[in-house]
């Protein structure tokens, strides 16, 4: 889905630097650039070599942005499908067709202002995008925020163990 204005693509333009920890194809990065230009983000994309192996890999993805503004933005732009542009959004980054035997591919979203991550993964119901979207990030004081598909419920297992409790 792209911009609903050209004006509005201007002003909410915001940058996200994206890091791969492995190497793909071009098309594959910009299919990812197109993913995140679609909802109005200029990034800047790099592959980054694994130091480690895949296994010990804690994201694929990692995108560094001010998640605030970011949600915000796109519930202002996407207003009623805001869950399902988001998830679109996951899904389509996350779109990995050369990739059989890696582990399942996660997005980590990097706030750049708090330093929290929250972690998506491609097969998250549409209610946790919904929980996502309202959460207060303020809250999290060491991260990050997985959701807890048992629980239904977005939460920090750091949080929760030093006695920070983690609000729905």
């Amino acid at each position: 889905m792209a911009c609903l204005s050209a004006m509005r693509c201007t002003a909410m333009t915001q940058s996200a630097q994206v890091l791969i920890a492995e190497e793909i194809s071009a098309d594959e990065a910009a299919e990812i650039a197109s993913e995140f230009r679609s909802i109005g983000m200029a990034i800047d994309l790099r592959i980054v070599p694994p130091r480690r192996s895949l296994s010990d890999l804690a994201w694929l993805v990692l995108a560094a942005v001010p998640l605030q503004p970011f949600f915000n933005q796109l519930a202002q732009d996407i207003a009623d499908d805001v869950h399902e542009r988001l998830k679109s959004f996951v899904t389509g980054v996350l779109r990995r067709s050369s990739v059989t035997d890696s582990p399942k591919p996660v997005l980590v979203l990097q706030d750049t202002v708090t330093g929290v991550q929250v972690v998506l993964e491609p097969d998250l119901p549409a209610e946790s995008y919904g929980q996502l979207l309202s959460f207060d990030l303020s809250t999290i004081k060491r991260g990050p925020l997985h959701y807890d598909v048992r629980r239904r419920r977005w939460r920090s297992e750091l949080d929760e163990t030093s006695g920070n409790t983690t609000a729905p």
